[in-house]
């Protein structure tokens, strides 16, 4: 069965959808992540991250651009800043290199409003009990908060993200991995955040691919459990190893600030990086 969900208004207090918690930056907490990494929700969604003159300023600094660069695992994607899992196994050494270059362009960009990678990382520090950090590899930094456009007619089909895939192969202690999106503009029709049940292992995932160097085919998948309308300002948690895709726009891109958020345990720091 398919929930589809039109972004009801909320006055501030939890609200409970089906599979997904609804919350506020005041009311968000860890238990809010230990539902997701439990699988009693498909998604977290947090309104109003971004609000008002901020929101407004954002938007007004990010949508539109033209100076995003081509993902490289996929080119019809664009996005500013790179994130770990496109970079080959001989590329990391750039990617630390880059990293510092990366967050100081976007904070600048979004200058003077804050950007929306660091509110994340905020949000998350006060609410895990151990605090949040950036991830960190031999005193390298990492990147977190790749500005994203999806284009319209650009369909991010399903898939699922791994550490395995999106880590370095040390030992960074990192033992589940979450994902979120700050959006600054959504299509006004297309760019919902699909969910389904399942979570593949990666034998199962690389079967579910077959020739496909990313993602998997709409029809192998059926249709998803879950649809998500994603409202501007607000940021969404899932846990991506579920398979989850976005459907394409049919208007105008789709513009988000994506990070992945790294698990140790309930004792110590959460990470993220992208």
């Amino acid at each position: 069965m398919t929930t589809t969900l039109n972004a009801p208004h909320t006055s501030g207090a939890e609200q409970e959808h089906n599979r997904v918690a609804t919350t506020t930056v005041a009311d968000f907490s860890a238990d809010h992540l230990l539902r997701l990494l439990k699988g009693d929700v498909y998604a977290v969604r947090v309104r109003g991250l971004v609000t008002g003159e901020a929101l407004a300023g954002l938007r007004e600094r990010f949508v539109g651009r033209d100076d995003h660069g081509p993902l490289a695992t996929d080119p019809q994607f664009r996005r500013i800043g790179h994130a770990f899992s496109e970079v080959a196994p001989t590329d990391q050494s750039r990617y630390f290199a880059d990293a510092a270059t990366h967050r100081n362009r976007l904070r600048e960009i979004a200058a003077p409003f804050q950007y929306p990678s660091d509110a994340v990382r905020i949000l998350l520090d006060e609410a895990w009990p151990t605090g949040t950090t950036l991830l960190t590899s031999e005193s390298q930094k990492f990147f977190a908060g790749v500005a994203r456009y999806q284009q319209a007619g650009v369909d991010l089909e399903p898939h699922t993200d791994n550490i395995a895939r999106n880590l370095p192969d040390d030992d960074l202690g990192i033992r589940r991995q979450l994902s979120v999106n700050v959006y600054l503009d959504v299509p006004d029709n297309g760019g919902e955040l699909e969910i389904w049940d399942a979570y593949p292992t990666e034998n199962d995932y690389r079967e579910l691919s077959g020739e496909r160097v990313w993602g998997v085919d709409r029809a192998a998948v059926g249709e998803p459990a879950l649809v998500v309308r994603p409202g501007v300002g607000e940021a969404i948690f899932i846990d991506p190893r579920r398979v989850h895709a976005v459907a394409p726009s049919h208007d105008r891109p789709r513009v988000t600030v994506g990070l992945f958020v790294g698990v140790r345990g309930q004792d110590q720091p959460l990470a993220v990086w992208s």
